[in-house]
């Protein structure tokens, strides 16, 4: 891999990507840089000069489709059963385990409306 060790190589390389045609993926192999690399310093330079011409990639916390799920084997105390708890970005679901799958979905597709 090619060393970029300057934010000022790294924005002229960032600048060429404009005139690139391919994915980033093929940009970073064409310029010998790893492509996790190249977002990093993307995001740190875009970060450094707000007003750049950079592209700045913006994440989006509701547009993951993944929730972290996990069993847990405390028991509930209302009801002496084990439960299905589920992590998200916002909070925590608890569910009995015995729930229905299709419950279970139809409550998390209710949340994401």
């Amino acid at each position: 891999m090619k060393t970029y060790g300057t934010s000022a190589q790294w924005q002229q390389l960032l600048l060429k990507r404009s005139t690139f045609s391919g994915t980033n993926i093929e940009f970073c192999q064409h310029h010998n840089v790893a492509i996790t690399t190249y977002y990093k310093q993307r995001a740190l330079l875009a970060k450094d000069q707000p007003n750049s011409t950079l592209p700045v990639h913006t994440q989006c916390l509701t547009s993951s489709r993944f929730v972290q799920v996990k069993q847990t084997t405390e028991v509930c105390a209302q009801t002496r059963q084990n439960t299905l708890q589920f992590d998200t970005l916002t909070g925590q679901l608890t569910f009995p385990i015995d729930l229905a799958t299709a419950d279970i979905v139809a409550i998390i597709k209710g949340l994401t409306v």
